[in-house]
C-alpha cells in the first residue's frame, strides 16, 4: 500500500538516485525546514496570550499558564505584562522571519547545486554517446534533457518532496496539539477539510500529470522550429517560407496555450478550495457555539485557536497539495536523471590525455556501415606516414568524410582496425589522440565571442596566448583583416561568425588549427569558400607548415588545393580505386575534360 503512495515511492527513488553528499544535504534541508516550522508554531502559540488579553477580561487569572509566567516574572501590573508579552512575540516573529530567509537561501543553494550536478553529468553522458547519436537525435530534446529536466527534477521533485514531508509533519504536530486542547476542533478539521483535500487531489492529479507530459513533448518542437528559422534565415527568406515557419510556430504555441492555462488554474485552485473548506468549518463552529455553548468566552477561545490553526494549516495543506501535484506531474524526470547513475556505474572516465604520434597511421581492412544502412566503406587499407601530405578526392558520398570521421574517432569501424604507430587505437585513448589533431571542416563552427576566443577555441580567456593567436591569423593570411578590425583581437565576430565572410570564417578555422600546435592537420573541404588567390596563399602557407613535419590530410574538389600532396587517393562507392601523384592526376583529369568537350 505504502509503495503505491506517490510521496513514499518518490522518496525511495530519490534516496536511490542521490549521491551520498546530496543525501546528507537533503536531511539538513529537511531538518531546517522542520525547525523553521517549529518556530512558526511557537510564533502562533505566542500570539494566543495577546488575543486573550484583547478578548477576555481577567485573562491572567483565567489562564493558569499565563498566571504562572506572570508570577514568575514578578511584574507589577497586567498592562506591563501585556507589553512584555507583545515585545516577546514581536522578537520571536523577527527571529523566525530571519531564519526563514536564511533557510530559503540554503534550500535554493541545495536545489541549484543538485541541478548543477545532474545537468553537468548529463552533459557528459550525451557527449559520451558520440557524434552519430547527435546526428540521429533531436538536438532540442537533448538540450532540454541536459538543462530543463534536471532543473525540474531539483526544484519540482526533490524540493517539493522535502516540502511535503515537512508540511505533513507540521500539520500532524498541530493536530495533536489541538487534540489535547479540544478534540472538537480536530473533528471539524478532519470531517470538513480532509475530504475536500482528498477529492480535489484525486480529481486533478492525473490531469496535471498529463499536462506536464504533453508540455515536455511539445516544447522541443517549439525550440526546434525557432532554431531552424533563425539559423536558416537566408534559406527561409529565399524560399519565401517565412509564413510557413511562423504558422508552424503559432500552431505549436496554440497547442501549449490551453495546457499552460489549465496548469495555472490547477496551481491556483488548491488554495481557493481549501480556504472555502476552512471558512465552512469556521461557520460550522460558530453555529455550534451559538446553539450549544453557553460560555461565550469558551467559544471565543475555540474560534481563536481554530483560526490560528487554520492560519498555519491552510498554507500547509496548500503547499502539500501543490507539492504532491508537482511531484506526480514530474515523475518522467526520473527517466532522464537516472541516466547519470547509469553512466557513472557503467562508464568510468578513464580517458588517456597524453598521446604520442611518431611514425604512421594505418587503416587495415576497414569496413563501415551506419546502423540499418548500407556499407559506406568497403575494405579500406591505407597507411599515412608522419610528415606526409595526403589528398582524398571523389564524388559526394564516396566515403571521404567517413574516413576522416574514423580518423577523428567520431565513428568506429564495423570491421577492421585503426592503428597509430603499430598499435590499435583504443576508445580510452581518443582524448589524447584528438589533442594531436586539428580539424577544419567545410562549415567552421564559430562562437559568439571575440576573434581571439574563436582562434584559441576551448581555452579560458585568461589563458589565451595573444601573440600565438596573432601569429596563427597571419599564417592563415588574415593579417590585413586583423589590422582593419576596430578592436583587433577583441573584436566580436557575431553568432556563428555572422559578422565575417565565408572565406574569413574558413581562414579563422585554419588559424584555430594552427594555434593548437598539433602533429596532424585535417582539412575537410576547408578551402572551398576561398577565392583562387586566397587559396593559393593558403596553399603556400600549408606547404611551409608541412615541411616542419606536420602531417596533412586534405579532402578537396579543386585539384589545385592538392598540388603539394605526396599522394592523392581517389575514392568511389566506399573504395579506393586509384592512387595518384598530382602531375599524373592533373593530366588525367585534363584529358577527360578535353574528351567531354570534344563530345
Amino acid at each position: 500500500m505504502l509503495k503505491n503512495n506517490i510521496l513514499v515511492s518518490t522518496v525511495v527513488r530519490i534516496i536511490k538516485l542521490l549521491p551520498a553528499n546530496f543525501k546528507r544535504k537533503a536531511f539538513v534541508v529537511f531538518f531546517l525546514l522542520f525547525l523553521n516550522s517549529i518556530l512558526e508554531l511557537m510564533g502562533l502559540a505566542a500570539i494566543l496570550p495577546v488575543i486573550m488579553f484583547m478578548l477576555q477580561d481577567n485573562a491572567i487569572e483565567n489562564n493558569k499558564y499565563l498566571l504562572v509566567v506572570y508570577n514568575f516574572l514578578g511584574i507589577s501590573s497586567p498592562e506591563l505584562f501585556f507589553s512584555f508579552i507583545s515585545l516577546a512575540v514581536l522578537s520571536l516573529i523577527l527571529v523566525k522571519n530571519l531564519a526563514t530567509v536564511w533557510i530559503a537561501k540554503y534550500q535554493s543553494a541545495f536545489a541549484y547545486s543538485l541541478y548543477q550536478y545532474f545537468s553537468t553529468n548529463l552533459f557528459k553522458y550525451y557527449y559520451n554517446k558520440g557524434a552519430l547519436y547527435f546526428k540521429e537525435n533531436n538536438s532540442s530534446k537533448i538540450a532540454q534533457n541536459i538543462n530543463a529536466i534536471p532543473l525540474d527534477f531539483a526544484n519540482t521533485v526533490v524540493v517539493n518532496t522535502l516540502t511535503a514531508l515537512n508540511e505533513i509533519t507540521i500539520m500532524m504536530l498541530i493536530v495533536i496539539s489541538i487534540l489535547i486542547y479540544d478534540p472538537l476542533i480536530v473533528l471539524l478539521l478532519v470531517s470538513v477539510v480532509l475530504p475536500v483535500f482528498i477529492l480535489f487531489y484525486r480529481k486533478v492529479k492525473d490531469k496535471l500529470h498529463a499536462i506536464q507530459v504533453s508540455l515536455y513533448k511539445i516544447t522541443p518542437e517549439i525550440n526546434k522550429n525557432i532554431f531552424q528559422s533563425i539559423y536558416g534565415y537566408v534559406d527561409v527568406m529565399m524560399a519565401n517560407a517565412e509564413e510557413e515557419f511562423r504558422k508552424r510556430h503559432s500552431n505549436l504555441i496554440g497547442k501549449v496555450l490551453p495546457l499552460h492555462i489549465q496548469d495555472k488554474v490547477y496551481q491556483l485552485a488548491p488554495a481557493r478550495v481549501i480556504e472555502t473548506a476552512v471558512i465552512a468549518a469556521v461557520i460550522l463552529l460558530a453555529l455550534y457555539g451559538v446553539y450549544f455553548i453557553e460560555d461565550k468566552s469558551h467559544l471565543i477561545g475555540l474560534i481563536s485557536i481554530f483560526a490560528l490553526a487554520a492560519y498555519r494549516i491552510l498554507p500547509s495543506i496548500n503547499k502539500t497539495v501543490l507539492a504532491i501535484m508537482g511531484i506526480k506531474s514530474r515523475q518522467f524526470t526520473f527517466d532522464t536523471v537516472s541516466l547519470v547513475k547509469e553512466n557513472i556505474e557503467l562508464k568510468a572516465d578513464n580517458r588517456t590525455a597524453n598521446f604520442a604520434f611518431s611514425d604512421n597511421i594505418t587503416l587495415s581492412n576497414i569496413y563501415f556501415s551506419y546502423p540499418k544502412g548500407k556499407t559506406v566503406l568497403n575494405n579500406i587499407t591505407l597507411k599515412i606516414k608522419k610528415g606526409q601530405k595526403i589528398g582524398l578526392i571523389g564524388r559526394s558520398g564516396s566515403g571521404k568524410s567517413t574516413i576522416v570521421n574514423l580518423l577523428l574517432g567520431f565513428l568506429h569501424p564495423s570491421k577492421g582496425e585503426l592503428s597509430v604507430d603499430g598499435k590499435k587505437l583504443e576508445k580510452s585513448q581518443l582524448a589524447g589522440w584528438r589533442s594531436c589533431i586539428a580539424y577544419v571542416p567545410q562549415d567552421v563552427f564559430m562562437l559568439d565571442a571575440t576573434l581571439a576566443e574563436n582562434v584559441a577555441f576551448g581555452v579560458e580567456k585568461e589563458r589565451i596566448d595573444y601573440d600565438r593567436v596573432e601569429g596563427a591569423l597571419r599564417l592563415a593570411r588574415l593579417g590585413d583583416f586583423l589590422e582593419q578590425l576596430p578592436n583587433k583581437l577583441e573584436t566580436m565576430i557575431g553568432d556563428r561568425g555572422a559578422l565575417v565572410s565565408g572565406g574569413q570564417r574558413q581562414r579563422i578555422g585554419i588559424a584555430r588549427a594552427l594555434y593548437k600546435n598539433v602533429n596532424i592537420l585535417v582539412l575537410d573541404e576547408a578551402t572551398s569558400a576561398l577565392d583562387n588567390n586566397t587559396e593559393q596563399e593558403l596553399t603556400e602557407a600549408l606547404k611551409g607548415i608541412s615541411e616542419t613535419g606536420l602531417t596533412v590530410i586534405i579532402i578537396a574538389h579543386r585539384l589545385t588545393t592538392l598540388r603539394d600532396c605526396d599522394i592523392i587517393y581517389e575514392m568511389e562507392e566506399g573504395s579506393i580505386i586509384h592512387s595518384w601523384n598530382y602531375k599524373d592526376l592533373f593530366n588525367e583529369k585534363l584529358v577527360i575534360k578535353e574528351q567531354n568537350i570534344s563530345h
